[in-house]
């Protein structure tokens, strides 16, 4: 069945990003009827928006709907929009389980941006690297190291801040082996 235009849907995979549920799971609720599924013209499996909306943050307007279904179909700018808000709300978490779900979520669609050559989003995975709240976990030399080569991708792709933030760490003795 090819989705109907007029209720926004999401991929499976992007469902599973968001919710913190496996895809695996998503796929079982579809197939047992939890949830309605349905293929875009290329196969892809969607759900419905509307079923993971306790998932989304406080505040979701159609604005943000907008983007989330942009980035879901591959947009860089619109992946690294989105990339950023999760990112903002994982550093200024008050728990630690608020800001690494945040994280999570920030850096599936900040990846998918960061391989389009989106200097944003590789801005934004350095920043969620300095705080280890990326996949080094915490491990302060592959923190640093993965941080300090995050912002150096993002100022050689042209990005203002990223490009006097690595100069002022450069200045300041920061290397990547510490």
């Amino acid at each position: 069945m090819t989705a109907s235009p007029s209720s926004p849907h999401i991929t499976l995979a992007c469902a599973a990003a968001l919710t913190g549920l496996s895809l695996r799971t998503w796929q079982r609720r579809a197939e047992g009827g939890q949830v309605p599924r349905l293929d875009d013209a290329s196969g892809r499996g969607l759900v419905p928006l509307q079923a993971l909306m306790d998932a989304l943050p406080p505040a979701w307007g159609d604005e943000d709907t907008q983007t989330l279904l942009d980035a879901d179909q591959g947009g860089a700018a619109a992946q690294a929009d989105m990339g950023a808000r999760f990112a903002t709300a994982a550093l200024v978490a008050d728990n630690g389980a608020d800001a690494a779900r945040n994280a999570r979520v920030a850096l599936y669609f900040l990846a998918r941006a960061a391989d389009q050559g989106e200097a944003d989003a590789m801005h934004w995975m350095g920043l969620l690297s300095a705080a280890g709240l990326d996949e080094a976990g915490g491990n302060p030399q592959q923190t640093q190291a993965r941080a300090l080569a995050l912002v150096a991708q993002a100022a050689a792709q042209g990005h203002g801040i990223a490009r006097g933030q690595l100069q002022a760490l450069l200045a300041n003795g920061l290397t990547a082996h510490g």
